[in-house]
């Protein structure tokens, strides 16, 4: 999981937050972080059935619909069968795959379409369906990034079901140290490590800690009692031995 990539999508979240309506900025930030026409997003309900929770425009929301509608596409493979499917070329795809779904897809503006699961843990809740108005496959990049949203999303909509409030979904995700003096102090010796502002250096501690499955307040202790260091020369998150006091990856 990359903490460079992860930064960035907590930075798009806060920025998408506090304009778009509960849980749609996570379809604009899935968009903008694949570079991609459009996203959607949907979740499957307690009695079996899809349900979409966000689109990022008006395309990526009929092509959603189709989806449900006629239970073809590439989210309902994804939720379906647990595994990321595309079709990158949709009108060369005509009558052979999704011969409900295609046609109609094609129609809307859509030439290649991509699906990614929505899990935590071995469960799958939903998909991320992703369109791009021209045929062709992602870079390896973009289907990284599509992976690693996903799995944001899979975080996202669990906390959206604990009540989190509209603008406090990046927040919740990072942690939410905000008042724990350690992660303040941590990322003071942080943006010296890694020459970035204070408010940079906190969202890289945050997004590390979620990339690394510790909470921002556990890895702000093993900062300042430098157990782990971040290098600037490397790029990387180091931990020191606990034998010589040395550090490695």
């Amino acid at each position: 999981m990359s903490a460079e990539r992860l930064i960035d999508i907590f930075i798009l979240m806060a920025k998408h937050e506090s304009d778009d309506p509960l849980g749609s900025s996570l379809c604009s930030v899935a968009k903008d972080i694949t570079e991609l026409s459009g996203a959607a997003i949907s979740v499957i309900t307690k009695d079996g059935m899809r349900e979409q929770l966000c689109a990022s425009n008006n395309i990526a929301h009929r092509l959603m619909d189709l989806e449900i509608t006629f239970k073809e596409g590439p989210g309902h493979d994804a939720s379906q069968y647990g595994t990321a499917n595309e079709v990158i070329e949709l009108i060369a795809n005509e009558g052979q795959r999704w011969s409900l779904y295609a046609p109609e897809a094609v129609e809307l503006g859509a030439r290649a379409v991509f699906g990614f699961p929505i899990r935590v843990g071995a469960v799958v809740f939903g998909a991320l369906s992703l369109y791009r108005d021209s045929p062709g496959p992602l870079s390896e990049e973009q289907s990284s990034s599509a992976y690693l949203m996903a799995s944001v999303i899979g975080r996202a909509v669990l906390v959206m079901q604990a009540g989190v409030p509209r603008g406090a979904i990046a927040n919740e995700l990072q942690g939410q140290s905000t008042f724990d003096f350690s992660v303040h102090q941590a990322s003071g010796m942080l943006s010296v490590q890694a020459k970035l502002s204070m408010k940079d250096a906190l969202i890289m501690l945050r997004s590390h800690a979620f990339a690394v499955d510790l909470s921002p307040s556990e890895l702000a202790r093993r900062i300042i009692d430098r157990s782990t260091r971040f290098d600037f020369q490397s790029g990387e998150w180091l931990q020191a031995d606990s034998e010589d006091g040395k550090y490695g990856i």
